[in-house]
């Protein structure tokens, strides 16, 4: 048996969420494989890395503003290899610019344009993508038309071994009289005005109904009404956590959302508050962005949400404790099926086979 191929992945944090989701996940995948393995160097080590015994470069996603990846790049090719560039949103191209910025929700037009030049700086000199799905994929083929392969974002073995803990404790909602929670797991100002779209919709929810409370978990800036659900203790908001301890907080809710304001920055975005979410037998409602229309079969592994839409599925799920456990049970099985194990690593390795 041939020895494996290593793929060098170049990051430039290694304790982020992106390189748990790229690398990490992916490594870990891999761990069995007889094919392939991945390894990972900073970029602040680039001048220590051997090119000896590897097959494939991928670039985690970061700026070539200072030069030393752009650089790097021209190195590996000169080693007789191919680099591909990971990226999972769309930040690469001038004329998103204005979509972008109201996606991030910054008016740093000139930090913006120098972050794009140097991902452009980069990606000119690839050989191909990886992405996360098709949809980007498509606009990274418009921009540069390279090969690009897609790998999902993903679970790994902490988040599995973890959630199934807390699944094994997990009580069902004891009838619609009870206390009802709603969970909302992507709280940071650049979500404001995601959050500002449902917003009038939960604040109608929770005066219609006195067991309600809301759970918001990061930094959020909210609204005067808002503002009192949260002093009269109908609305709680901690801080982000780590993301096993994560897994807990979103098992205390009997629903998970997840708004999105539509648009060609949002569709590019993952389905991971979906996945994370299906794991600890908690149902989602999301906005019908591309991902999650790919995952979620509205009504029978989650629920799909227009604007206008959020609170007569809010009252579903609040009247309905039995079909959605049943919903959360199939979101479950979907998880675990298309974002860990076999299929997963069938797809990291379809993509390697593809460039390497």
């Amino acid at each position: 048996m041939s020895a494996k191929k290593t793929i060098l992945y170049v990051v430039e944090d290694a304790k982020s969420a992106q390189f748990r989701y790229r690398v990490k996940n992916v490594m870990e995948a891999l761990e069995n494989s007889n094919e392939w393995q991945v390894e990972w160097a900073l970029k602040s080590n680039l001048s220590t890395v051997d090119f000896s015994g590897i097959n494939l470069v991928v670039v985690l996603r970061q700026t070539g503003k200072d030069g030393v990846v752009p650089n790097f790049v021209e190195k590996a090719h000169k080693n007789g290899l191919k680099v591909l560039f990971d990226l999972d949103d769309l930040i690469f191209d001038y004329k998103d610019l204005p979509i972008l910025m109201k996606g991030t929700n910054s008016k740093n037009v000139a930090y913006w344009t120098g972050y794009v030049w140097g991902i452009r700086r980069i990606a000119k000199k690839v050989d191909g993508f990886i992405t996360t799905n098709e949809f980007l994929a498509e606009k990274l083929k418009r921009s540069f038309e390279k090969p690009i392969g897609v790998v999902r974002n993903s679970l790994n073995k902490d988040q599995i071994e973890k959630s199934e803990k807390i699944v094994e404790k997990k009580s069902p909602r004891a009838g619609v009289g009870s206390k009802f929670l709603i969970g909302y797991f992507s709280g940071s100002p650049t979500h404001a005005k995601d959050f500002a779209m449902v917003e009038p919709e939960l604040l109608k929810f929770l005066k219609s109904h006195d067991n309600v409370r809301l759970n918001v978990v990061g930094y959020m800036r909210f609204s005067k009404k808002m503002q009192e659900m949260i002093d009269t203790g109908r609305v709680e908001v901690v801080p982000p956590v780590e993301y096993l301890n994560l897994q807990e907080l979103i098992s205390k809710v009997d629903i998970n959302i997840a708004p999105l304001v539509l648009n060609d920055f949002t569709n590019c975005k993952s389905e991971l508050k979906f996945f994370e979410s299906a794991i600890v037998n908690t149902a989602t409602i999301a906005s019908p962005s591309y991902a999650f229309k790919k995952v979620i079969s509205d009504g029978e592994n989650g629920f799909l949400a227009e604007p206008n839409e959020w609170y007569s599925k809010l009252e579903y799920v609040y009247n309905n404790p039995k079909e959605v456990q049943k919903i959360a049970e199939n979101a479950k099985k979907c998880a675990l099926d298309k974002y860990y194990g076999d299929k997963f690593i069938e797809e990291i390795k379809k993509v390697y086979e593809f460039f390497g």
